[in-house]
């Protein structure tokens, strides 16, 4: 097992556009950059949207928690960072996906994903990269 990560930022208003989100024939979701519904599906996007690959969980939630940082200085107020971080690496030792995200505007949102690869959740994706 090994771990992909990925991120959008951008206009929230973009995420109602549920026809990039989805994996459905003549929606553009292989084309888009629009995170999509279900984390699993990122697997099924092209590799070119992998932000970073890795081989154990602690490297891939020290991305995880830089990216966020940056996007989101000060972090999550009701939930500290170093918890963050030690949920995270639990739940992808259990090949689960993390996903930290939140609207850090009105109308600005900003997501990071670490999808585990093989993914228990979506047995049957195959790696985008490998």
């Amino acid at each position: 097992m090994h771990f992909h990560g990925y991120e959008w930022a951008g206009d929230g208003r973009l995420l109602a556009k549920e026809s990039e989100r989805r994996p459905a024939e003549g929606g553009g979701f292989g084309l888009s950059e629009l995170p999509p519904l279900m984390t699993g599906w990122w697997l099924l996007r092209p590799d070119t949207q992998i932000r970073g690959t890795w081989e154990t969980a602690t490297e891939a939630v020290e991305w995880l928690a830089g990216r966020y940082e940056e996007h989101t200085p000060g972090g999550d107020p009701w939930l500290p960072t170093e918890a963050r971080r030690q949920r995270a690496i639990g739940q992808l030792g259990r090949a689960s996906d993390v996903v930290w995200s939140r609207w850090v505007s009105d109308s600005r949102w900003s997501g990071h994903y670490v999808i585990a690869c093989s993914n228990k959740a979506w047995p049957r994706f195959t790696c985008p990269a490998r």
